[in-house]
C-alpha cells in the first residue's frame, strides 16, 4: 500500500470513530460524507485493487 493510501486509511478510521460517538445526525452525515470522499480518492488512485477483490 502506498503512503498516500495509508494516510487516507488513517483519516477514514478517524472520521468513522468520531461518527460512531456523535449522536447529532447532521454531524454524522457530514462525517460519513467525508469518509466516502476519502474512500473514493483511494479507489481513484488504485482502481485495479478494487477489481481484484
Amino acid at each position: 500500500m502506498c503512503a498516500r493510501c495509508v494516510q487516507l486509511d488513517e483519516k477514514l478510521q478517524h472520521y468513522r470513530r468520531i461518527s460512531d460517538r456523535v449522536s447529532d445526525k447532521l454531524t454524522t452525515a457530514a462525517l460519513d460524507n467525508l469518509a466516502e470522499q476519502y474512500a473514493a480518492q483511494k479507489l481513484a488512485m488504485h482502481p485495479r485493487a478494487k477489481e481484484a477483490t
